[in-house]
């Protein structure tokens, strides 16, 4: 729950700053949205469990970059490492 939470947390902030952010839907886990934001570094895309997310967030557009969890974590990490 809290993973969620902070994600969409992520995500809000994200679109504050210009970064575009939100849902589109795997057809392969019906019920587990995908909440994809823009990063700087790249695209990254979490699986939230329908009922938890919160509030409406707009449908993502771009199609999914086929990224895998590894390159999704990098992607993370090097946006978290770069210094303004």
């Amino acid at each position: 729950y809290d993973r969620n939470q902070t994600v969409q947390a992520l995500a809000k902030l994200a679109q504050q700053l210009g970064m575009k952010a939100g849902l589109r839907q795997d057809p392969d886990s019906p019920g587990w949205p995908v909440l994809m934001i823009d990063l700087p570094t790249g695209q990254v895309g979490y699986h939230l469990p329908e009922e938890q997310v919160v509030g409406d967030w707009p449908e993502y557009e771009k199609e999914w970059d086929g990224h895998s969890l590894a390159e999704k974590r990098d992607r993370v990490a090097r946006f978290l490492a770069e210094e303004d």
